[in-house]
């Protein structure tokens, strides 16, 4: 008999994901609509995207 773990999605907070946008960088981007700047001008490095997404991911979700 196995025992199944039953899993709850966090709705009270955001869960932005850090993606690689083509070769300009890397830009974040989150369920509930926001997201860096994803044009050639607001290219920003790994560390600036993850730094930007743990930002976000502080608020609570509406």
């Amino acid at each position: 008999m196995t025992t199944r773990r039953a899993t709850r999605a966090d709705i009270a907070h955001h869960h932005p994901r850090v993606r690689r946008v083509g070769c300009q960088g890397w830009a974040w981007l989150c369920a509930c609509g926001g997201a860096s700047g994803r044009t050639p001008l607001a290219c920003s490095t790994w560390r600036e995207a993850v730094l930007g997404a743990l930002h976000h991911s502080e608020n609570l979700a509406p």
